[in-house]
């Protein structure tokens, strides 16, 4: 950072800075303690909360919490095979810097249900320190960084100052906001932002790791950063740049210069940079909505767009004509299944991408297949909650069957979200109504189902979306039959994916 001003004393500082902010320094105001609490909170890595076990007793006293962390720890971004129960085992595997960062950010927007007026514009600011956080920790994970928890607690801090001015005094907040130099910040602040910042750290006992780090600039690179400081200030600059560039700017490509400097720095590939600024868009979505902010912060994702699927006649026409003699007729994967294979593996060869691929296997299951109706919905990957309904065969009005799919796996969808942790396609037999897992009731309302085929399709460890096969609505049965002839399918299907997106 610019230590200009540092060699004078603090209170040198607070006398000019302006009067409405100089509570913020006097011990005997008490000026938004709950801010400084959270703080501290975050920071704080000993004492009653510094293990697993510690945190986890201090978060199952709180119901409200238990559920947050528990419905965090399970969601596809943080666990995408595994169902966590324990609040001790969702600590240790969020990790205790997450953790602590949510129990904290939740009291803060507790706080602010009392400050209506304050809400949106703090809200937005929490939204994006949190975002920023995921971004240098996702980074520092790709690049097997020893401490990426400290690279969290550092980018969610980093703007701390901004967070603590827009919650004491929002209107001077929003004539800082437009300032372009120093100078137009001193006019503002009656001290640079900067010096501001540095005098409140201080104040707070905030680390000197932290206040080394206030107000630096936007990361530069024209080679790899080379020491382990080079890189801990890069990757938690260049995330806070990053993220409000795509928060702030107007021009959607202003985040690009910002990310081809993380890209120098960190030196790492484009398909892992991509794969590593995927995972922390969606890590960020995850953890606003957990803590109460529902609006769209971000709406220029670093995620690529959700893959969009569209049926093409990728199939053999002559697979179906063997259904031609009504639904008693037995599926050409009965009938000739060496030859339906083989047909369906040359298909998969032919196809040029993803979206061609799934096509491919969502025909061959209704023509080859023999199932009566199949669809497929795709989790939106800078959103891992959201569920889509992308295509679907056999329905009259597939727009009605799509939107029964599409919602929150969380909220709406829990049977589907165990479906996406699965590793094999299982038959679901048996069709709850209620429980932790039972089918939501507008999907149940709307495809009239019995039994059916729920598979999880998967690139390397990561779910993308769901296949669902049935015989049609009631008294329509699938049977374990239907589950081995689909698995001789989707193996060929999974295979062949995973090969064309690089991960075979």
């Amino acid at each position: 950072m610019t230590q200009a001003g540092t060699s004078i004393t603090n209170s040198d500082v607070i006398n000019e800075i302006h009067e409405q902010l100089r509570p913020l320094f006097d011990p005997q105001a008490n000026s938004i303690p709950v801010l400084r609490a959270t703080c501290q909170k975050i920071l704080n890595i000993s004492g009653d909360t510094s293990s697993p076990d510690a945190l986890a007793e201090v978060v199952s006293r709180d119901p409200g919490l238990t559920c947050k962390v528990l419905q965090i720890a399970n969601g596809i971004a943080y666990s995408p095979q595994h169902t966590i129960t324990s609040v001790t085992h969702a600590v240790a595997w969020l990790g205790l810097d997450t953790v602590r960062t949510l129990v904290a950010t939740v009291q803060l927007m507790e706080q602010l249900e009392n400050q209506p007026d304050r809400r949106p514009l703090l809200g937005r600011l929490i939204a994006k320190a949190l975002f920023s956080a995921a971004h240098a920790s996702e980074l520092g994970l790709a690049m097997s960084y020893p401490q990426p928890g400290q690279l969290f607690s550092a980018a969610l801090l980093y703007s701390f100052a901004d967070l603590v001015i827009a919650y004491q005094t929002p209107d001077l907040f929003q004539e800082l906001i437009a300032a372009k130099t120093q100078d137009e910040e001193i006019k503002i602040l009656g001290v640079s932002r900067v010096r501001f910042a540095t005098a409140l750290a201080k104040t707070w006992v905030l680390p000197a790791g932290l206040m080394d780090l206030i107000g630096s600039p936007a990361p530069t690179a024209k080679t790899k950063w080379q020491t382990d400081q080079q890189l801990f200030m890069g990757l938690v600059t260049g995330s806070n740049h990053l993220v409000a560039a795509m928060a702030d700017a107007p021009n959607p490509g202003a985040a690009d210069p910002i990310r081809r400097t993380v890209q120098r720095g960190t030196a790492l590939p484009e398909r892992t940079l991509q794969d590593a600024l995927t995972r922390a868009f969606d890590k960020g979505r995850q953890l606003s909505r957990s803590v109460g902010i529902t609006e769209t912060v971000i709406s220029q994702a670093s995620a690529p767009a959700a893959l969009t699927v569209t049926l093409s006649p990728t199939i053999n026409p002559e697979l179906a004509k063997e259904q031609a003699d009504g639904p008693k007729a037995a599926p050409p994967i009965q009938t000739r299944p060496l030859e339906t294979l083989q047909q369906f593996q040359t298909s998969l060869m032919a196809a040029k991408d993803l979206n061609n691929l799934l096509s491919v296997l969502v025909n061959t299951l209704h023509e080859g297949g023999g199932f009566t109706r199949v669809a497929l919905a795709l989790l939106n990957p800078g959103d891992t909650d959201q569920l889509l309904g992308r295509v679907v065969v056999g329905v009259d009005v597939p727009e009605r069957y799509l939107a029964s799919f599409t919602g929150s796996l969380s909220a709406e969808h829990p049977l589907f979200l165990h479906a996406l942790k699965q590793q094999d396609p299982f038959l679901l037999s048996q069709v709850s109504t209620d429980g932790p897992r039972a089918l939501g009731a507008r999907f149940l309302t709307t495809w009239q189902t019995s039994s059916a085929i729920l598979a999880p399709i998967r690139i390397g460890i990561r779910p993308i979306g769901l296949l669902y096969s049935d015989h049609g609505p009631l008294p329509g049965q699938v049977t374990p039959q239907d589950l081995q002839s689909l698995q001789l399918f989707f193996g060929q299907a999974i295979l062949s994916l995973n090969r064309l997106a690089g991960v075979l």
